[in-house]
C-alpha cells in the first residue's frame, strides 16, 4: 500500500501519513496480549514488520517471541529485550537466521546461558553475526559450540563474558576461518589463547579486535596480532596493565610497513 500524502494548490507535497498497513500493525503491537492468538496465522512480511517495531520497543519476551518468528526470519536484534533462554529455544525455529544482537546495553543479562546458546547455535547454523555482551553466564562450552555449528561465523561479541577463557579462541582459531572482528574485552583469555586465534584459519579474514580490559594479556599478544593479522585495522587493547610502551612501539613500526593503515587503536601505557 503506498503512502498518502496531502498537496497544497500548488502540488507540493508538504506531509505525510502513516500507511494504513503501518497504523494496523501499531495497533496490534499495542494491543499484543489481545491479538496474539491471531498473529500467528500472519503471513511473514507482517510478522516481519512486527518484529521490528517489537524490537525497538524493546517488547519481545519469552512469552510472546514464539508468535512472531517464523522459519524465514534472518536478523533478530533483541538489545533492549528481556529474553532468556526460554525465548532462544522460540528462535530455534529460524534456520535461515543470520544476526542475532543480544548485548546487553544496560545491566548485565543472567538469563541467558550456554545451553541456550548452544541449542540456538545447532538449530541455527546460518549465523553469521552473534552478539553476548556482558551476557555474564555464557561459557566456553558456548563458543565452541558456536564457532562448530555455524561455520560462517564472521562477527563476535563477547565482551564482558567473564567466564570465557583462552579455550574459545582457540576453537575459533580452529573452525571459524571467515571471523573478521572479535571482541572479548574483560574475560580471563591471556596471551596463549590470543596466539591460538591468530594462528589459525581466522588470521588472514580479522579485521578488528577489542581486547581491552583483559588482566592476563601481554606485549606479546599485541605483537602476535600486528604479524599474524595482516588485515587487521581495528585494535582496542586499552585497560591491560600487562601492556607496556614496547606494545606501542610494535604497533608504529609494523603499520609503516604495511599498505592497509590502521583505522583505530587505543591503548593505556602503565
Amino acid at each position: 500500500m503506498s503512502a498518502m500524502v496531502k498537496l497544497d494548490v500548488s502540488g507540493i507535497v508538504y506531509g505525510s501519513v502513516s500507511t494504513l498497513l503501518d497504523s494496523c500493525i501499531k495497533s496490534v503491537v499495542n494491543n499484543f496480549e489481545k491479538n496474539a492468538d491471531h498473529v500467528g496465522s500472519l503471513p511473514a512480511n507482517l510478522k516481519d514488520k512486527c518484529i521490528y517495531l517489537m524490537s525497538k520497543r524493546g517488547l519481545l519476551t519469552d512469552y510472546n517471541i514464539g508468535k512472531v518468528v517464523h522459519d524465514k526470519v534472518k536478523v533478530l536484534d533483541l538489545a533492549d529485550c528481556e529474553i532468556s533462554d526460554i525465548g532462544l529455544s522460540a528462535m530455534c525455529k529460524c534456520p535461515q537466521l543470520r544476526k542475532v544482537d543480544l548485548n546487553s546495553n544496560k545491566q548485565s543479562r543472567t538469563n541467558i546461558t550456554s545451553e541456550g546458546i548452544c541449542r540456538l547455535a545447532r538449530s541455527c547454523r546460518h549465523l553469521q553475526t552473534v552478539y553476548l555482551r556482558r551476557c555474564i553466564n555464557i561459557t566456553d562450552i558456548a563458543i565452541e559450540t558456536l564457532s562448530r555449528s555455524c561455520p560462517q561465523l564472521r562477527l563476535l561479541n563477547i565482551g564482558g563474558c567473564q567466564n570465557i577463557t583462552d579455550s574459545s579462541l582457540q576453537v575459533l582459531g580452529e573452525n571459524s576461518k571467515f571471523l573478521k572482528s572479535i571482541n572479548f574485552a574483560n574475560t580471563k583469555v591471556s596471551d596463549a589463547g590470543i596466539m591460538k586465534l591468530v594462528s589459525g584459519q581466522c588470521a588472514a579474514s580479522l579485521t578488528e579486535m577489542h581486547i581491552n580490559g583483559c588482566q592476563k594479556v601481554t606485549d606479546e599478544a599485541v605483537e602476535a596480532i600486528m604479524q599474524f593479522c595482516p588485515q587487521i585495522n581495528i585494535l582496542i587493547f586499552h585497560g591491560c596493565p600487562n601492556i607496556t610502551e614496547q606494545s606501542r612501539q610494535a604497533l608504529e613500526d609494523l603499520t609503516v610497513s604495511r599498505s592497509s593503515p590502521m583505522k583505530q587503536v587505543t591503548w593505556t601505557i602503565y
